[in-house]
C-alpha cells in the first residue's frame, strides 16, 4: 500500500460521499438532527478522507459528523486526516475498519467486500445480478436486501448442504424464484430463500422445477410465508423450514410418479 497521511483542516463543500464505499442504508437521520442539535466545532473531531488522483476528497469516516455539520449551519474548516494513494479497494478495506464501533447493516458490508474484491462476495454479487436483481434496501421491484440468507444459501444451502462454495444452488434458487415471481422484491425474503435452498438442496435434481415454478405463481409469496408463520407456529422450528415443507407438498400435489420422499420436520 504506497500511501501517505496527511493532517489538514478542508471545507465541508469540498467533501464527497461515494456510496460503493459507504453505508448501503443511508444517514440514520436522528443521529444527523442529533449532531445538528448539539454542534459545537471543536467537538466534531477528526473525519478521515481519500483523497483520489483527480484531488476529490471522499469521506470514509465521518459522513454523519459532517452531515451533521452541514444541518447546524457550519460554514467554518473541519479536521481531516487525508490519505493519498489509495485504491478503491483499499478504501473500501479502511471503510470497515473506520466504522468497526458502530457496525454497518450487512447489506453494507457484502456490497464493500464485493468493492474489496473478496472473492466470494464478487462470486455472490455476480449470480444475484446475473438473474436481474440488484442488492438494495429499498423494497422496489428488482431490489433484494436479504444478503445474510443470500450467503446462507451460497455457503450451505441454508444448511441443507455441507458448508463450502455452492454458487450453482444460489443460481438455481434465484432461477425459481425470478421465474414464479419477476423481480417481486417481497419473493426474495430470507425466509423464501432459505425455503427453496432447502428443498432444492435436499432434493437436488429430482424437483420437477417446472411444476414448483407453477404451483408458486399461483399464490403470492407473502401469502405463501404467511401460511409457513402459521404451520411454524403450530409446529415450532423455523419459518424457511415450514415453508419448505410447505413447497415440497406443492411439489407433489396431483402427482402419481417422481414424488419427493416425505419432508422429515427440520427444527
Amino acid at each position: 500500500m504506497n500511501t501517505q497521511s496527511h493532517h489538514k483542516t478542508v471545507s465541508l463543500d469540498d467533501l464527497t460521499i461515494d456510496p460503493r464505499i459507504q453505508r448501503r442504508e443511508g444517514l440514520d437521520q436522528r443521529r444527523v438532527n442529533s449532531i445538528a442539535a448539539a454542534f459545537n466545532p471543536l467537538a466534531l473531531g477528526t473525519v478521515t478522507l481519500s483523497q483520489r488522483r483527480n484531488g476529490t476528497l471522499v469521506v470514509l469516516d465521518g459522513m454523519h459528523r459532517t452531515a451533521g455539520a452541514r444541518a447546524a449551519g457550519h460554514t467554518g474548516f473541519i479536521s481531516a486526516e487525508v490519505i493519498t494513494g489509495l485504491t478503491l479497494e483499499e478504501e473500501a478495506q479502511l471503510f470497515l475498519l473506520l466504522n468497526a464501533t458502530k457496525t454497518p447493516s450487512a447489506l453494507t458490508k457484502f456490497l464493500v467486500r464485493a468493492v474489496m474484491g473478496e472473492p466470494e462476495a464478487v462470486e455472490m454479487l455476480a449470480i444475484v445480478t446475473a438473474h436481474g436483481w440488484t442488492v438494495r434496501t429499498a423494497s422496489e421491484t428488482g431490489n433484494i436486501a436479504a444478503v445474510t440468507a443470500i450467503e446462507r444459501v451460497y455457503r450451505n444451502g441454508g444448511g441443507s448442504l455441507p458448508d463450502g462454495r455452492h454458487p450453482e444452488l444460489l443460481s438455481r434458487v434465484l432461477a425459481v424464484i425470478t421465474e414464479a415471481w419477476e423481480h417481486d422484491s417481497q419473493s426474495v425474503s430470507a425466509s423464501m430463500l432459505m425455503a427453496v435452498a432447502q428443498l432444492l438442496g435436499r432434493f437436488g435434481t429430482s424437483v420437477d422445477t417446472k411444476k414448483i415454478v407453477a404451483e408458486m405463481q399461483a399464490t403470492r409469496p407473502t401469502v405463501m410465508v404467511g401460511r409457513a408463520r402459521v404451520l411454524c407456529n403450530a409446529q415450532g422450528g423455523t419459518v424457511s423450514a415450514a415453508l419448505a415443507k410447505i413447497l415440497a407438498g406443492l411439489h407433489n400435489k396431483k402427482r402419481r410418479a417422481n414424488l419427493l420422499p416425505e419432508w422429515v420436520w427440520v427444527r
